[in-house]
């Protein structure tokens, strides 16, 4: 199995920590986007141009990381089961999975973005936005060790990577859950191995800009 994906990138990130837990062997492909021959390598491979994207043993794609974390539960038994059996609970795991991609990690970008824009009026909505979600986790994880009880799902894989992004920007130890979660998920194999990774790739891409200054 193949993985193409950007250390970067949240939902490779989300897809990185589920084939973690799942203790999946695979071929890691980094594609940067802003290359021209590395997202010409990926068009030939998927016209969606989407990361992450994952190449299965018979050949077949997936580019939607919740379809890809889906389809490793389904179909590899070794690892964490990360969608439980039971239907209400994989409900729950589902709808906390769709909060994060569809409303955190949107409004992290939007509100990224707006900081670095003339409109401070939209920025600030933004940020209100922000922080209700961010209330309605912490207002979750006091009643649940992880987003959606005791068990490390989807959900999870889900919100770790917004919190990572949120990590120099907001205080997140003033959440008394969501700081307790934060710590807890940082100690997690899958999630350590991931921030390594991160780190790795931001600490190689300071040095190359310090060598074209040079």
């Amino acid at each position: 199995m193949d993985l193409y994906y950007h250390p970067l990138a949240r939902q490779s990130q989300k897809t990185l920590i589920a084939l973690y837990e799942k203790q999946v062997s695979f071929y890691p492909h980094i594609i940067d986007l802003n290359n021209p021959f590395s997202r010409r390598n990926l068009q030939q491979l998927s016209p969606s141009n989407q990361l992450p994207l994952f190449r299965i043993q018979t050949g077949e794609y997936f580019s939607d990381a919740s379809i890809i974390i889906e389809y490793l539960d389904n179909y590899i038994s070794s690892g964490t089961q990360l969608i439980p059996i039971e239907k209400s609970q994989a409900l729950y795991v589902r709808l906390y999975d769709r909060l994060c991609d569809n409303e955190l990690d949107k409004t992290i970008d939007d509100w990224i973005a707006a900081t670095k824009d003339v409109n401070q009026l939209y920025a600030k909505q933004l940020e209100k936005k922000l922080l209700s979600l961010l209330t309605r986790f912490d207002q979750r994880l006091a009643e649940h060790h992880w987003v959606c009880g005791d068990s490390f799902t989807l959900a999870d894989c889900a919100f770790i990577p917004c919190l990572k992004a949120l990590e120099d920007k907001l205080h997140l130890l003033d959440y008394q859950n969501i700081g307790r979660y934060w710590i807890q998920s940082k100690l997690r194999g899958s999630v350590s191995q991931v921030i390594e990774e991160i780190e790795l790739t931001l600490a190689n891409h300071d040095q190359s800009e310090q060598r074209a200054h040079t």
